[in-house]
């Protein structure tokens, strides 16, 4: 398996950190507070200091202005890029701020037109996005799966393994016809010709 970035923000902990040789851990502003709680090290924090507890010590500290274009869950990210990661898992990216959990949605659409591939975890999902590929979906037999359209329309949509599969279909952003399938085969399958695709699959 490929080395993976974890990114850990200050909205809802869900998931696991499973570290291992080569892995790296950045924490995003308040998500320093979260890994401390949890007894997990991080390997740098990353953020404007807006919403820590106290001032860390002992760690690697990236500190950005408060006034900025970018999120800081987003600066981890492209920090993780700079490193030279191509897989990322955002741990408490959603819950809290409904405005920061949409910029998350919208990272995860740049970040694979940047060939880059980013795992979104919330409380019941695992959120991804996917572009003019097909993405084969394992280990989620008998678990809800919803497919949206999100930065514009999406054609060639092929749903396959699935209680309700398609075939050249066209998804897009202003109707959420993709919603509550339920993926049914070991083997099913999403993919688009053209487009991007943000997939909500239930853990």
């Amino acid at each position: 398996m490929s080395k993976v970035c974890y990114i850990v923000g200050a909205g809802e902990f869900y998931g696991d950190i499973a570290k291992r040789e080569g892995d790296v851990v950045i924490a995003a502003d308040g998500g320093y507070d979260a890994l401390v709680r949890r007894g997990i090290a991080c390997d740098l924090l990353i953020g404007d200091m807006d919403s820590i507890e106290s001032a860390p010590s002992g760690v690697d500290i990236l500190r950005v202005p408060v006034e900025k274009d970018e999120t800081d869950t987003y600066l981890c990210y492209l920090e993780g890029v700079r490193r030279g990661f191509d897989n990322f898992v955002i741990i408490g990216g959603v819950g809290g701020r409904e405005d920061h959990t949409f910029a998350n949605y919208s990272l995860l659409i740049g970040a694979i037109k940047d060939k880059k591939r980013v795992k979104l975890v919330s409380e019941h999902f695992d959120i991804l996005a996917i572009s003019n590929e097909k993405f084969e979906i394992k280990g989620y037999k008998n678990h809800a799966l919803s497919v949206f359209a999100f930065d514009s329309d999406a054609t060639g949509v092929t749903i396959e393994g699935c209680k309700y599969e398609a075939s050249g279909a066209t998804l897009t952003p202003s109707f959420p016809l993709g919603v509550s399938n339920l993926v049914t085969s070991d083997d099913a399958c999403v993919s688009v010709e053209h487009g991007a695709l943000l997939l909500m699959l239930e853990r």
